[in-house]
């Protein structure tokens, strides 16, 4: 997955289930739901051999108030050189795209992100919303299968949206930290995400830019463009489907994605 698309997904059967989404939320009784799904990308990042990635994602997101928590647990299938290792929501880890690495396969549970969200401003009273996330990464994926670094990443964001009337236009910037993992050097990297979601009756679409810096010295910068609806299918099953379209070295050169969310709350 590339910058936080599970996330903007997710958003988009929230706002799908809360049409009211954009408008303060300090009312909001307690909801819980869970979401599943697949996703599948492909793309070089700027190696010789393609890397395909089979994502099963399993999320519980408990609100109350200004205040989510989530949870989400992937299983991973991964065919492709070791230069592209499993890196949870914020996307695969390009390691050396210039080294000569065997494409190998290989699956298996992939690492726990856990994130909490809280509303410090919203739009009835300040104008605007505001929420900040911070995001931890433990490692529980295989580092020997390179499903995984082996090292807790942790990441904070900032978002800010507005509605006008059915639309909803939104700026996201964040900071990653990757761990330390021995035998990779691993840096820091921003990311970013511009776009807006309109909703139209119980369906809502988004649209993106999404950015992601680079995670290597000699890995690239991923820039794709992000779509997605979202639709009840019935008082309590959302349904989301998604597609990306890399636009840079470092980016999948294409996903597609389908969730759905239970609300159980």
């Amino acid at each position: 997955m590339n910058f936080d698309k599970f996330g903007l997904a997710a958003l988009g059967a929230l706002a799908a289930a809360t049409p009211a989404m954009g408008q303060s939320t300090a009312a909001s009784p307690l909801g819980l739901s869970f979401t599943t799904g697949v996703d599948y990308s492909s793309g070089d990042y700027g190696a010789t051999d393609k890397t395909n990635i089979l994502v099963v994602p399993l999320n519980a997101r408990l609100s109350s108030g200004d205040l989510r928590v989530s949870a989400t647990l992937p299983y991973l299938r991964i065919k492709g050189p070791g230069s592209v290792i499993g890196g949870g929501e914020g996307g695969p880890i390009v390691v050396d795209p210039g080294s000569d690495l065997p494409v190998t396969k290989r699956s298996g549970l992939g690492d726990l992100s856990l994130s909490a969200t809280y509303g410090v401003l919203r739009q009835d009273n300040a104008g605007f919303d505001l929420d900040l996330t911070g995001r931890v990464k433990l490692p529980t994926a295989s580092k020997a299968k390179g499903l995984g670094t082996g090292k807790a990443d942790y990441g904070v964001s900032a978002e800010v949206a507005r509605t006008f009337g059915n639309a909803t236009p939104f700026l996201s910037v964040g900071y990653r930290m990757p761990g330390d993992p021995e035998g990779i050097n691993l840096r820091n990297s921003m990311t970013a995400s511009a776009g807006a979601s309109f909703a139209a009756g119980s369906t809502v679409l988004i649209a993106s830019y999404d950015y992601a810096g680079r995670t290597s010295a000699n890995a690239f910068d991923s820039h794709s463009l992000f779509g997605a609806v979202s639709g009840a299918a019935t008082e309590r099953l959302n349904l989301t489907g998604y597609g990306t379209a890399g636009l840079s070295k470092g980016a999948a050169d294409y996903g597609l994605g389908l969730l759905l969310t239970l609300k159980a709350l």
